[in-house]
Parts: C-alpha cells; sequence; structure tokens
C-alpha cells in the first residue's frame, strides 16, 4: 500500500514537472553553428534579458520564450553590447532580424523594437553573428532541448 501510495504521488507531480521549461538550449542555424542558449521563459527573465553583462560569447545566445505568438516588443535598456535579435515563429523559422541593434543611452528613452510580422520566441545573440551565420528571414532554426519546448 505504502509503495502505491509513493507512485501515485510521484506520477501526479510529473505533469508539473514536465511543464517546466529547460534551462539551456541549443539552437542549429542552416549554416550548421550551433548556440548554446539561455532561456528567459518567465516575465522577470525576459525583462533582465542582456542587461548589465559585458560581452555574449560568439556561440551562446538568449531564447525568449512567449506564451502567445504576437509582434513581441524587445528593448536594450541596461545592455552594454550590441545584440542581433532575431524573431522566430511558432515553428522557429525566422520572422524579423535586427542587426547588431544598439544599447539604449543610459539617460535617455528606451523604446522596443517590434518585428513587422508576430513572432512565437525572440533569440538574442551577439551583434553581427546572424550575419555572419548568414541568418535570413524565412530560415529555420533548430532548438534542441530537455524537455522540449
Amino acid at each position: 500500500m505504502f509503495r502505491l501510495l509513493i507512485s501515485t504521488i510521484v506520477l501526479a507531480a510529473l505533469p508539473a514537472v514536465a511543464l517546466q521549461p529547460p534551462e539551456w538550449a541549443v539552437a542549429v542555424f542552416p549554416s550548421g553553428a550551433e548556440f548554446s542558449l539561455e532561456i528567459a521563459a518567465t516575465d522577470d527573465e525576459r525583462q533582465l534579458g542582456y542587461m548589465f553583462r559585458e560581452e555574449v560569447p560568439a556561440y551562446e545566445g538568449m531564447l525568449f520564450l512567449f506564451g502567445a505568438t504576437e509582434r513581441h516588443g524587445i528593448w536594450m535598456k541596461n545592455c552594454r553590447v550590441a545584440l542581433d535579435i532575431v524573431w522566430l515563429d511558432e515553428d522557429f523559422r525566422v520572422v524579423e532580424i535586427a542587426a547588431a541593434a544598439q544599447p539604449c543611452p543610459a539617460d535617455g528613452p528606451c523604446p522596443s523594437m517590434r518585428p513587422m510580422r508576430a513572432s512565437r520566441y525572440v533569440l538574442e545573440i551577439a551583434g553581427g553573428r546572424a550575419a555572419e551565420e548568414k541568418l535570413v528571414r524565412g530560415d529555420l532554426v533548430i532548438i534542441h532541448s530537455e524537455p522540449p519546448l
């Protein structure tokens, strides 16, 4: 009876665990380049993004997960480096790229950048990397993670 109770408790907890997004993922570009990605799944994580970071390594990035497909705005507040902002649709196809987006001035306004079309995910990588990897609108970015996104 005790084993049955423990098994039931463990099985009941599995769906909650399975719904948790991964902390890291890997993006594979059409060029074959692989990027290790931090996951920003909560409002706080998405708002913080790459704020206050002095650099973004060449093969690293951050993937923002949104609950809906829409024209998600991204800002560069308190960023210290230029970033390529890549909006992806629900199938991880490139919707739009803001190449080498510059940080907002410390004492000035910081408007959000929005794509022309709706997206489900946003990928941020070091400024200039999308062009170096020849990433363009319509390309498929393959995302690997455990559990899957």
